[in-house]
């Protein structure tokens, strides 16, 4: 079972970083499709645009207290669809 998450500064603690603006800089550098991250009233919401693209994948809101992997699990959705839209939106169709 993974820790409970009651504010932004206890995730920030669980990922080893100082504040919000290292732990945006940590989720888009540590994320394949450069993630982001922002805070929403009551908790943390997760997300990504699609380069190459006019997508952008769902976002996901976690509202506190909530489990230090849901989040996590959150960003591996975020990873999945971004990399399906960007395939979508780049691969060439065959003849």
């Amino acid at each position: 079972m993974s820790p409970q998450i009651h504010n932004t500064q206890e995730f920030c603690d669980q990922l080893g970083v100082d504040d919000f603006e290292q732990l945006k800089k940590a989720i888009y550098k540590g994320t394949n499709c450069g993630a982001w991250i922002r805070e929403v009233e009551g908790g943390l919401q997760v997300g990504s645009i699609v380069e190459g693209s006019d997508a952008e994948t769902e976002t996901f809101t976690f509202h506190f207290p909530f489990e230090y992997q849901d989040l996590w699990k959150g960003l591996d959705e975020v990873e999945l669809q971004a990399d399906i839209l960007w395939h979508e939106a780049n691969d060439e169709e065959g003849p």
